[in-house]
C-alpha cells in the first residue's frame, strides 16, 4: 500500500495542507495567483500572513519549489474555522480585476465555459449573450485571451481580454451567421 503525500504550501516554520492553488511557474519558483488552505489554526493562519505579507512559501507537490503571492497587496482572504480546523481562501480582491487582468478558476468536474461568461459580461462593456457564451471561450482560448495555469485541486486560467478585439471577432461571427440574436421570446 502507498500513501500519496497532501501537497502543502509552508512557511516561517508552518505547513497548511492545500485544497486548491492556482500558480504559474516561472524560472525561479511559481507565483501564485490563489489559493485555498487548511490545517491547524496556527499554521493556517501563520502561511496567510507571511503569504499576505509577500514573503516566499514552499510549494510542496512532487517536489519543493519556491512560491509567492502575485499581488500580496490586492488579495481578500476568507477564514473559516471547525473546532481545530481552520480554511483560508486567498483570492484577488473585486476592485483589483479588470478585463486586463482576472482569473477563472472551477473544480475539475466544473465546465469553465459560462464563468467566463459571466466574468467578461461583468467585466466588459460590449453586451454579450448567455448563448454566445461556448464561441466566447473558444474565441478566448484561440486568442490567447485566456491562459492555462499551473493548479491543484482545480483548474486555472489567468485572463486578459483586448475589447476591440472582441468586438471584432463578434462583429464577423454575427455577419457569418456563426452567432445570432434570437429575436422571439419563448412564451410560457
Amino acid at each position: 500500500m502507498t500513501t500519496t503525500r497532501f501537497p502543502t504550501l509552508s512557511a516561517g516554520g508552518f505547513s497548511a495542507y492545500i485544497d486548491f492553488a492556482a500558480y504559474e511557474a516561472t524560472e525561479w519558483g511559481a507565483e501564485i495567483y490563489a489559493a485555498s488552505l487548511f490545517g491547524h489554526k496556527t499554521a493556517v493562519e501563520a502561511v496567510r500572513v507571511r503569504l499576505r505579507m509577500g514573503e516566499i512559501a514552499t510549494l510542496t507537490i512532487t517536489r519543493n519549489v519556491t512560491a509567492h503571492l502575485v499581488s500580496p497587496e490586492t488579495c481578500i482572504c476568507r477564514t473559516r474555522r471547525t473546532g481545530e480546523v481552520t480554511h483560508v481562501t486567498v483570492l484577488p480582491t473585486p476592485q483589483s480585476l479588470s478585463a486586463q487582468r482576472f482569473l477563472i478558476l472551477v473544480r475539475h468536474e466544473d465546465d469553465p465555459v459560462p464563468r467566463f461568461h459571466r466574468v467578461c459580461d461583468r467585466l466588459l462593456t460590449t453586451p454579450l449573450h448567455p448563448s454566445w457564451a461556448p464561441w466566447l471561450w473558444q474565441w478566448a482560448v484561440h486568442s490567447g485571451s485566456v491562459q492555462a495555469l499551473a493548479s491543484i485541486g482545480c483548474r486555472a486560467w489567468r485572463g486578459s481580454v483586448d475589447e476591440a478585439a472582441l468586438e471584432a471577432a463578434l462583429q464577423t461571427a454575427l455577419e457569418t451567421r456563426r452567432l445570432s440574436i434570437s429575436t422571439t421570446e419563448s412564451v410560457r
